[in-house]
């Protein structure tokens, strides 16, 4: 039988070997947001998802169940749900807790939802909680440190990246017919205030011409392999830091 690396599948026992072998769980977070009209409003946290589970596998690590959480994005347009950072942060430090009571050493907060104030969010609740524990946490966009040069895209919203991700992981959910590389962005809601003061853009949002050229599943398994290759190294740098 295959090695159990998602704790909701785990029986008491397997979770408390697993923890023992390898003390070290991934949570991965997204947000519904709008990302145009080819791929679905749980973007963020599915191609998340998707290379997270890949990245248990390879590092041994165990991977929590998918959170739906994150601060201030595109929150006029339509479809888009995020919470205040005091939430998030307070939500973020209990994870923090009770995966400590759990025996894990070293814990990894990927998210797939970006922007400055998302990781500004992140960071400062993981800085915060280490400052007062010995567990040693990683957090970051699962871009962040991956060498991507020799790829033709780089990280994005809803473009070729994201696009080739959610091919790779979830090809069911993307609509290449819908594709517009225009589209005028739905501005729905009424503006909520936010730390950073950041408001939606209004007009019509761009997307890269040669998209549907480029995005492809291929890509998008390349993409991941980089994405959890550098992940797996820095969990090993990590580890090693572990008392």
């Amino acid at each position: 039988m295959a090695r159990k690396f998602k704790a909701e599948e785990m029986t008491p026992a397997e979770f408390e070997a697993a923890m023992e072998e390898k003390p070290v769980v991934i949570l991965a977070t997204g947000i519904l947001e709008w990302h145009g009209d080819h791929l679905p409003l749980g973007t963020d946290a599915l191609k998340m998802r998707g290379i997270a589970e890949r990245l248990a596998e390879a590092s041994g690590a165990i991977l929590l169940p998918q959170s739906w959480f994150g601060v201030v994005g595109y929150d006029e347009m339509l479809g888009t749900i995020t919470f205040s950072k005091d939430l998030v942060k307070r939500i973020l430090t209990e994870f923090f807790e009770n995966l400590e009571k759990m025996g894990a050493k070293l814990i990894v907060l990927l998210t797939g939802h970006y922007g400055p104030y998302q990781v500004e969010t992140i960071t400062e609740a993981a800085n915060e909680y280490m400052a007062r524990s010995s567990v040693r946490i990683i957090a970051q966009p699962e871009y962040e440190g991956v060498d991507l040069s020799g790829f033709p895209c780089e990280a994005d919203h809803g473009d070729t990246y994201e696009t080739s991700l959610m091919m790779a992981v979830r090809p069911d959910l993307v609509q290449m017919d819908k594709f517009r590389g225009e589209v005028e962005i739905p501005y729905t809601y009424e503006y909520r205030e936010n730390p950073w003061g950041f408001r939606s853009p209004r007009g019509t949002y761009h997307f890269s011409d040669d998209l549907p050229q480029q995005a492809s599943p291929e890509l998008g398994e390349r993409l991941r392999e980089a994405i959890v290759s550098h992940l797996c190294g820095r969990i090993e740098e990590e580890l090693s830091r572990v008392a």
